[in-house]
């Protein structure tokens, strides 16, 4: 376990020192480089992951997989990184608050450590599976609220949509008391983590959005199902606070 408080201490400090970047640099970094359909690619992305990628090779230089690069060192191991440096884009572009730094440590494929460094509100999210989760260094837990009639889903419009996407995703709206949909996985994962939404769903997410708010939501407490195949491929992620059932 100290190992892994040690790893969690170098994510941490990756994520601070990209995210007071990506706060100082804001207006000069919000260059639009690419849009794909309804994403954007812009400078800060791909500032914030070097600087990430320099943090982690020298200090583990464990594989990476990452929203920018791919995969970075791959091969067999026991460990692996993943890392979105800039989670929420067009929120940062826009001045939209919930965007995030996100560095995750999967265990043979399974997210174990996390953080999501919310920069822009001055909130950093660190957890460790079964060492417990923080916001700025403070512990935070999941709620206790037990129905969805009473609680809060934080979700997204699948990506990929189809007619079945959509009817599954018109029912979640339909069974939860409020749904939200931010715009960053990382963060509402985040929020999940730290009592402030009971359950996470959602369609078409790549692990390194979704990694480190896993990571946290376990660490606080909660449970998470992520399904699929490779890593680098589409996934269906839940989250909750293991009183609500995760939502399908």
């Amino acid at each position: 376990m100290d190992d892994l408080k040690e790893l969690l201490a170098i994510a941490d400090a990756a994520a601070r020192d990209a995210g007071a970047a990506l706060a100082a640099h804001r207006a000069e970094w919000s260059v639009i480089e690419a849009e794909i359909g309804r994403e954007v690619k812009i400078d800060a992305d791909k500032r914030a992951e070097a600087m990430i990628l320099s943090a982690l090779e020298r200090a583990a230089p464990f594989p990476v997989i990452s929203e920018e690069a791919g995969w970075v060192r791959a091969r067999e191991s026991r460990y692996v990184w993943a890392v979105d440096p800039l989670d929420g884009s067009v929120n940062y572009l826009r001045g939209y608050p919930h965007c995030a730094v996100s560095i995750a440590l999967l265990e043979a494929g399974a997210p174990i450590l996390g953080v999501v460094d919310c920069f822009a509100l001055g909130e950093r999210f660190t957890g460790l599976v079964g060492a417990g989760a923080a916001l700025n260094g403070q512990p935070i837990c999941v709620s206790s609220i037990d129905a969805p009639s009473a609680g809060i889903l934080q979700t997204g419009v699948p990506s990929r949509a189809t007619p079945e996407s959509m009817a599954l995703f018109e029912a979640r709206l339909k069974a939860w008391r409020k749904v939200r949909m931010i715009g960053s996985a990382a963060t509402a994962l985040a929020y999940v983590a730290a009592g402030r939404a009971e359950a996470y769903r959602e369609s078409g997410s790549m692990i390194w959005d979704v990694a480190a708010g896993c990571a946290l939501v376990r660490a606080a407490g909660g449970l998470f199902h992520i399904g699929g195949g490779a890593l680098d491929q589409p996934l269906e992620v839940a989250a909750c606070n293991n009183v609500v059932t995760l939502p399908e």
